[in-house]
């Protein structure tokens, strides 16, 4: 009896010790530079990332000018509660957010659904630019529009996908300042993705204007530790502002009124709007119409009959004299 309870308390310790190891993902897929942990439902996924992994990090670190031998951690969630697990909060993950870097930790966290902008693999090459990113700079700050849309360059996301957004924008008038995008992005959705459609556009448009290197020198300006503005102004020969007035000059505006135009929030509109112009319409024909019959009535009413004489023969009415009243 002694020997079951000792059997049995030490199945009951290997549980408590192993049970944490069993809630996290285990190890399915290393390279030299990474160690992919991904969930039971995302395994195949880990399988392909790990299989560009090595390349993807060479883009990124070329672009950036700088070098960074780290192992990365990758985490993949394929669900909700997966996610928040491994991102380490009891609140919530936002459902448009498809990923998240933890720069200092040399950790990403990604959901393999990725959402309704980018693909899963879009997103894991988003989040290594802003480890890489964060680690060149070495903590120093930088706008979130720039953190942002070097992420988006990097990640090869089609530019078509942002247009739409970027254009209706320009043909109203309805950008974002900058100047309110260097801390943080709005929560919003609509304005989240003109936020990022804003961001992916100018770096790309600075990136174009220098020939491809402009990132690279913006970098190492800011690890000669110029503060962003002066760094910048060194790198493209004007400030953030500045340069982004040029970078307005250049988008077509007929191109932003056409697709503004043809969006489908505006057809949706016009939609509406002859919706409401054949209701009032027909509301104006039936209230006229219902006029109609009412004057209609009036008038029979005030219709004054012929008289009719004794012998049935219509007549006319006579006023009677004074000799005639009895």
């Amino acid at each position: 009896m002694a020997g079951f309870a000792k059997l049995t308390f030490l199945v009951l310790l290997t549980l408590v010790l192993v049970a944490p190891a069993l809630a996290l993902p285990a190890e399915q897929a290393s390279t030299t530079h990474f160690r992919f942990l991904p969930d039971s439902g995302a395994v195949g996924l880990a399988d392909h990332l790990a299989a560009m992994a090595e390349a993807k990090r060479s883009y990124v670190l070329g672009l950036l000018g700088t070098i960074d031998e780290r192992v990365i951690e990758v985490r993949i969630a394929s669900d909700e509660a997966s996610m928040e697990q491994m991102v380490g909060t009891d609140r919530p993950v936002r459902e448009w957010i498809a990923g998240l870097a933890f720069p200092e930790q040399g950790l990403v966290v990604l959901s393999a659904r990725g959402n309704e902008v980018f693909s899963a693999s879009d997103t894991f090459v988003h989040e290594l630019a802003h480890v890489y990113l964060d680690s060149s700079l070495e903590g120093r700050p930088v706008p979130r529009w720039f953190q942002e849309g070097f992420a988006m360059l990097v990640a090869g996301e089609e530019v078509g996908g942002r247009l739409n957004s970027f254009l209706g924008a320009a043909a109203t008038g309805s950008f974002i300042p900058l100047g309110e995008l260097v801390d943080s992005f709005p929560g919003d959705v609509p304005r989240v993705h003109l936020a990022y459609s804003q961001s992916q556009l100018f770096v790309r448009y600075l990136q174009r204007v220098t020939g491809g290197t402009g990132v690279k020198a913006l970098v190492r300006a800011l690890q000669d530790d110029m503060p962003f503005e002066l760094a910048f102004d060194h790198t493209f020969a004007g400030s953030p502002d500045t340069t982004w007035r040029k970078f307005e000059r250049t988008i077509d505006p007929y191109a932003s009124w056409l697709v503004f135009a043809t969006s489908a929030a505006v057809l949706w509109m016009l939609v509406l709007l002859l919706f409401l112009w054949a209701y009032v319409r027909k509301r104006r024909k039936a209230a006229a119409r219902k006029a109609m019959w009412v004057m209609q009535e009036q008038l029979r009413a005030l219709a004054v009959p012929a008289p009719v004489s004794t012998d049935g023969a219509a007549g006319a009415w006579t006023v009677p004299g004074p000799d005639e009243v009895q």
